[in-house]
């Protein structure tokens, strides 16, 4: 089996077949979209006689003298798509050496919730990391709805809210256009700025709406009033096997209406319609609101891992404190912040 860089020929052909099984951050779109940010964003592909037999996304960050090669940043996951354990062997062993050809500083991959217990260990043993960081999320069958799966108690509690919105004449609609796109980016910044949080980008959202809705990875759906007002949406990751909660505003004034809770109730049916079987919630701290609320619905605490290997002891990562690592690397994994604190 070789190992050859993805090409753009290559990356069209594997999205033209791509299996059922892949997961929607391993489609070659993203590395369109990372490329349109101003990424240096790089494909590995496994090659049997000419067959692919897996790949794997990444970039190449150099700031201040450091360089960090991610898999994959902006959407949390990355690691390899790949047909066996041999080959998912091959394409991180791959990614290590070529980090290690760029004198990297640090290799840093997210693993996907949805892996096993078996193939985290592999992922282990290929990136040999010097850091791992646990991080919590929150996963839920989609068999039966998640209503379904409630107590009646909060059962009723849920629906009464969505019965809420649907008296006040709520509407979901399944895709945002061009000029829904860019109201919801005006409410998105909105809301980031009341609660105090670092937004992504929106030529992020922009090419997540341009490149990857089309691909048929993710989806922007939206909520509207009767007079066609828009409220806000969701941002989903989606395939055949799972769809992922992954980035939503709404406008503050309509917050009595529950509006997440009617569009999310919208979606599940949409995802249950297409038989995807798993809701990934993303992560969230496990004390707080917006956990209470997931686990509302019912959702399950899981974990997913960030490997980072610290590839050169001579580094000038901790020259730099925390703050300037996040300005200098943002929407990546790169070491623990605990590795500042020694």
């Amino acid at each position: 089996m070789d190992l050859v860089e993805l090409t753009p020929a290559l990356g069209e052909s594997i999205a033209r077949n791509a299996p059922p099984e892949l997961l929607p951050v391993h489609h070659p779109v993203w590395l369109d979209v990372l490329s349109s940010l101003g990424e240096d964003a790089r494909g590995l592909v496994a090659l049997d006689a000419g067959e692919v037999r897996g790949w794997l996304l990444y970039t190449v960050t150099r700031r201040d003298d450091v360089t960090v090669v991610n898999s994959l940043p902006y959407i949390a996951y990355g690691g390899p798509h790949a047909r066996d354990a041999e080959t998912t062997d091959l394409l991180l062993l791959g990614l290590r050496e070529i980090a290690q050809s760029l004198g990297a500083d640090v290799l840093s991959v997210g693993t996907s919730p949805l892996l096993t217990e078996e193939e985290e260990l592999a992922y282990v043993a290929a990136i040999a990391p010097t850091h791992i960081f646990e991080n919590g999320v929150q996963l839920q069958p989609l068999d039966p709805h998640p209503l379904e799966q409630l107590s009646k108690k909060r059962r009723d509690a849920i629906e009464s809210e969505i019965r809420r919105g649907e008296r006040a004449g709520l509407v979901a609609i399944d895709r945002l256009d061009d000029a829904q796109l860019e109201e919801w980016l005006d409410i998105y910044r909105a809301r980031y700025a009341e609660i105090g949080a670092a937004p992504y980008p929106d030529e992020f959202h922009r090419q997540l709406h341009r490149r990857t809705v089309p691909a048929g990875i993710a989806e922007l759906r939206g909520l509207v009033d009767a007079t066609g007002r828009l409220l806000g949406g969701i941002a989903f990751l989606v395939s055949q096997r799972e769809a992922t909660y992954f980035s939503s505003a709404f406008v503050s004034d309509v917050r009595h209406l529950y509006p997440t809770t009617f569009l999310l109730n919208h979606a599940f049916h949409a995802f249950r319609a297409r038989g995807i079987r798993t809701f990934n919630w993303h992560s969230s701290p496990s004390q707080g609101g917006v956990h209470a609320y997931k686990q509302r619905w019912g959702a399950a605490d899981h974990r997913h891992f960030y490997l980072a290997a610290l590839l050169r002891p001579d580094t000038r990562l901790f020259e730099l404190s925390a703050d300037e690592i996040r300005m200098l690397f943002p929407f990546r994994f790169v070491l623990p912040f605990s590795a500042w604190k020694r």
